[in-house]
């Protein structure tokens, strides 16, 4: 493996850095959405599928995207309107 030029280091440390807080700010977007879509689900009468909708919010804080596209596929897919 060949190693970083001591030059670059800072650089990879600041990329790093920048995509770390990027990814952090996406988490806190996506589980605010999932929050703010499970609460207007209470007030039509609807209950979000398998967990509540906090849980929803959190596991999206911490899993991200991928998670926020489970919640999508499981309430508004074609896959949803099967469990009605």
């Amino acid at each position: 493996m060949q190693n970083i030029p001591d030059s670059l280091v800072p650089f990879f440390s600041s990329l790093t850095l920048m995509i770390t807080i990027l990814n952090f700010l996406l988490h806190i977007i996506f589980a605010s959405a999932v929050a703010k879509d499970a609460g207007q689900m209470n007030k039509i009468h609807r209950t979000p599928y398998l967990v509540s909708g906090i849980t929803w919010a959190f596991a999206t804080l911490v899993g991200g995207v991928l998670i926020a596209i489970c919640y999508w596929l499981i309430h508004y897919s074609t896959l949803a309107r099967k469990f009605d």
